[in-house]
């Protein structure tokens, strides 16, 4: 059994991704239950909003799952109220991203849950294996969402793989295919953080014409900006799709979601990675790992 699988109680070398707003407790249910690694994506939640989260998911599947955390979208309590929510809940994994954890990481570890940490760098990825991660997201430039990589995966990968020795790495950025997926195997990862592709899945709290605008982009469609996303500050990095007419509101990066209007979903640069090309149609969770693992 593989030390990915020892930790995370999975054998699917497919992570869903954090997916903030967008990765609720059905998309993560059905990301286990097909037996991948499911996240919730918790930031700008309340504390009590995660606590519900957190069960809610509990409710729909008996299997592992993960929820992921990030410092700079704490919501209304802060991140240190959801961080607490999460230490006592002890879902099977807490991924992190954008901050320095090395306080948190000991904390979460402690109380039995299993530690994953993203990064853009390989300064990054040997302060993370330091500061006790007990895995290491390596995000190349193509992701998706905001963006701590400056470097492309498949030279950024091997680099980290090679400097954290026995931690085991997952890919991020760009992987939408099997063939993507196995590349990234090939490169040393232990698995897949897979992000874009589970945007349009069914279960996922995307707006309709979210999912859609996925579906008809290309591979040439991405962008990779710096101007204002929401809850961040103006000059953080991210990568988008753009809307098809110029508005005000087509200033703004973000996902939107499921509740927002009509209007915003068609204005908004849509976050999605440079995979967004494999994305075809919509489907249940389960079948987007069934073609990210090359399943008939």
């Amino acid at each position: 059994m593989s030390e990915i699988a020892l930790l995370c109680g999975v054998d699917n070398p497919v992570f869903q991704a954090g997916l903030g707003g967008i990765a609720g407790p059905k998309l993560a249910a059905a990301v286990s239950e097909a037996g991948g690694l499911g996240h919730l994506g918790c930031i700008r939640q309340s504390a009590s909003e995660v606590r519900n989260w957190i069960r809610e998911t509990r409710a729909l599947t008996d299997k592992p799952f993960g929820i992921n955390l990030v410092p700079k979208g704490g919501g209304p309590d802060g991140f240190e109220a959801q961080l607490t929510v999460a230490l006592e809940e002890k879902p099977k994994a807490i991924s992190l991203f954008w901050d320095d954890f090395s306080t948190v990481i000991p904390r979460c570890k402690e109380a039995g849950i299993v530690t994953m940490v993203q990064v853009g760098s390989l300064q990054e990825a040997k302060k993370a294996a330091v500061d006790g991660a007990d895995i290491i997201i390596a995000q190349g430039i193509e992701a998706g969402g905001h963006v701590r990589g400056t470097i492309g995966l498949s030279v950024l990968l091997p680099a980290i793989v090679k400097a954290v020795g026995t931690i085991p790495v997952l890919a991020a950025g760009g992987i939408s295919s099997s063939d993507a997926v196995g590349a990234a195997l090939g490169s040393g990862a232990a698995g897949a953080w897979v992000g874009t592709s589970f945007v349009a899945a069914e279960e996922s709290l995307a707006h309709p014409i979210y999912k859609r605008r996925l579906i008809e982009a290309t591979t040439d469609d991405t962008k990779y900006e710096r101007f204002y996303s929401f809850g961040w500050p103006v000059g953080t990095p991210y990568r988008i799709i753009e809307p098809k007419s110029k508005t005000a509101m087509g200033l703004v990066a973000g996902g939107a979601r499921y509740f927002d209007s009509d209007q915003k979903a068609e204005a908004l640069k849509l976050y999605a990675g440079q995979g967004v090309g494999e994305i075809t149609e919509t489907l249940p969770a389960f079948e987007i790992l069934k073609k990210l693992n090359n399943v008939n």
